[in-house]
């Protein structure tokens, strides 16, 4: 696990060395081994760095950057079945010593050329400069564990694992980016492509770019940049595959097992949920030995760790229980903004931290769980939006009569008639009502701000347009799409990256293996769904039933929990200042008018949406931290 960065100058002032090797150093955390950089000589001016976190080969033979006369490459991430890909260069006569993947991708590339990524198993962002071309490639994994940032202007290309790499570089033009903010506050994060600085993106997972360096000087930078989709998993939703027990077995322990190859000790994060018991069940089931890691609170409706506990008993295995309380929270909290380095309003960032905090103590590298609640349809929210909509079906006539009341006057009288109901559940409601598609409903159901409350707004909800040509999926195989590609990737892979690499560990997720993925979510959608008296109530049900071998029904079946975090209850109390401390910066943005109202709201115990303070606080505050 690395952290990689670069780029070139059409018109260079001689300090681009100096600037990459400022931007790499940035990173420190998140490569602390060993650091690199190659400068191109000739006339593309390439510069590539790169830092190094040790897991296989722990030699210098895998230095990077890794060069060869032509060809050189900067990776961030693990290529988990490199030895598999060895094999099918030497069928194709190619020799590989097959010492690590670093050397595997390089000659995987330089056989196969950029369809090399097509028989890759693991989670990457890579770069390849080809300096007989003059060409820079760029690629992110499948399913977005591994960040890519890239920046253009008139006379630079550069790219970073992380965005603070870009904001070391002494003359990135800090502009923020409304369509992205406005993503920010309806979403919680922000998807790829957009990043909140203008002119700076994410690439896209499943995407390169190519970027040509003679057409770059001859034409402009815009010009030579081209972007291709190497993989689309909508192939696969589309697929109505029947379900078959060995073979789901056969996916399952191979991704899992796959992710336990490293030169040093492999430690498991368990919630005591479906998920990670699952992934530790394969494992002891597998033969393998290793600790689990959970997180307790101390208010007992968010804390999951006696489950963890419960779990790790019965499968045999040492359980380390951190626990997460007030204290800790003020610790993390004010430092979430330098190391998410964009507004990033997932609260749990703070476990997530803390959880990786105290791996570190131990290990260099644990298994996690992410990616079960997309392929599994575990989400509660999943069964809110369709159930809503099934509802709501029979009311749509009704909705041109929500369209004639001012929302606030409407919710004033619903309330003097005893209907309990807050200003955010009615204009949920109306919304819903008026919405042209399933997935507009879905989208509904899991935005915060509305666009009233913004000064940044009359955007269009541009992911409506770019996904709503799925509509002939089944419901929930909508649902899980777009989380695949918007959540997952931008908000819990996002989250689990930048806690671990902090601190310098390496997470991996056995969850997210290519054949594993691709046999679930071309499943039929009933197949992982549990019925009860005909209404849908859970999802989950190949991994609950397949559990069954390992652990008793009562930890199987339960109610889902999630990792929340009682962030209202102490920004209520203790960490009532925080917000006070930043709310300036909101300054420019955002309806003032609304905010007063919000924020007073809060502070007088009243009803209100907390996603909306909370990312209120994550904005001000990333704003102070980088002063943008």
């Amino acid at each position: 696990m690395c952290r990689i960065v670069g780029g070139f100058e059409v018109n260079s002032q001689g300090c681009l060395k100096n600037n990459i090797e400022l931007m790499r150093d940035s990173m420190i955390s998140g490569g602390p081994d060993d650091y690199g950089i190659f400068v191109d000589e000739g006339e593309g001016g390439v510069i590539l760095g790169h830092r190094r976190l040790s897991i296989i080969d722990l030699s210098n033979y895998s230095h990077q950057p890794f060069c060869d006369d032509r060809y050189s490459l900067v990776f961030n991430g693990e290529i988990y079945n490199y030895q598999e890909v060895a094999v099918k260069l030497g069928i194709e006569g190619i020799k590989c010593n097959a010492r690590s993947d670093t050397e595997v991708l390089l000659a995987s590339f330089k056989h196969w050329g950029v369809s090399c990524v097509e028989y890759f198993d693991g989670m990457f962002a890579f770069v390849i400069f080809d300096s007989l071309e003059k060409k820079l490639y760029l690629f992110r994994d499948r399913f977005g564990v591994k960040p890519l940032y890239y920046y253009h202007d008139s006379n630079c290309f550069l790219f970073s694992s992380e965005l603070k790499g870009l904001l070391a570089y002494p003359k990135l033009q800090k502009k923020i980016c409304k369509t992205a903010l406005s993503y920010f506050f309806e979403l919680g994060y922000i998807p790829a492509p957009y990043c909140i600085l203008e002119n700076t993106y994410k690439l896209e997972s499943g995407c390169y770019l190519e970027v040509n360096l003679k057409q770059a000087r001859r034409f402009g930078i815009l010009q030579a940049i081209v972007k291709n989709r190497y993989y689309d998993i909508a192939n696969f939703y589309k697929q109505k595959r029947q379900f078959s027990l060995v073979a789901f077995r056969e996916v399952l322990y191979k991704s899992v097992s796959l992710r336990m190859i490293s030169d040093v000790d492999v430690g498991v994060c368990l919630s005591g949920g479906v998920d990670s018991s699952l992934v530790c069940a394969v494992l002891k089931d597998a033969g393998y030995s290793f600790d689990t890691f959970s997180i307790s609170f101390l208010e007992a409706s968010y804390d999951e760790g006696h489950y963890a506990e419960e779990v790790a008993r019965v499968l045999g295995v040492k359980n380390h229980r951190f626990a997460c309380h007030l204290k800790v929270a003020q610790e993390i909290i004010p430092t979430l903004s330098f190391i998410y380095d964009e507004p990033f309003g997932d609260s749990s960032a703070i476990p997530t931290l803390l959880l990786a905090q105290s791996i570190k103590k131990t290990h260099k590298v644990a298994l996690s769980a992410d990616g079960g609640d997309e392929l599994g349809f575990g989400y509660d929210r999943y069964f809110w939006a369709f159930n809503r909509y099934q509802k709501y079906k029979k009311y749509k006539n009704f909705s041109f009569v929500m369209k004639l009341f001012e929302p606030q006057l409407a919710v004033s009288f619903l309330q003097s008639l005893g209907i309990n109901i807050g200003i955010d559940k009615f204009l949920r409601i109306k919304e819903q009502l008026c919405s042209q598609s399933f997935l507009e409903h879905y989208l509904i159901e899991i935005t915060h701000f509305r666009k009233n409350g913004l000064k940044v707004n009359g955007l269009p909800f541009l992911l409506w347009d770019q996904f709503n040509n799925q509509n002939k999926m089944d419901n929930f195989k909508q649902m899980s799409y777009f989380d695949i590609c918007n959540y997952l990737s931008e908000d819990i892979l996002t989250k689990v990256d930048r806690a671990s690499m902090s601190v310098g560990v390496e997470f991996r997720e056995p969850l997210l293996g290519k054949e594993l993925v691709e046999f679930m979510v071309s499943l039929e959608a009933g197949d992982n769904l549990i019925l009860e008296n005909s209404k849908i109530i859970s999802g989950k049900r190949i991994f609950k039933q397949f559990l069954e071998k390992f652990l008793p029904k009562n930890l199987i079946y339960r109610p889902k929990m999630g990792f929340g975090v009682p962030l209202e209850e102490w920004m209520r109390g203790e960490l009532r200042g925080l917000l006070q401390e930043v709310l300036p910066y909101a300054q420019g943005f955002l309806n003032e008018e609304f905010i007063k109202s919000l924020v007073d709201t809060f502070d007088a115990r009243g009803r209100v949406d907390f996603a909306k303070i909370w990312y209120l606080y994550v904005f001000c505050a990333w704003r102070k931290e980088w002063n943008i």
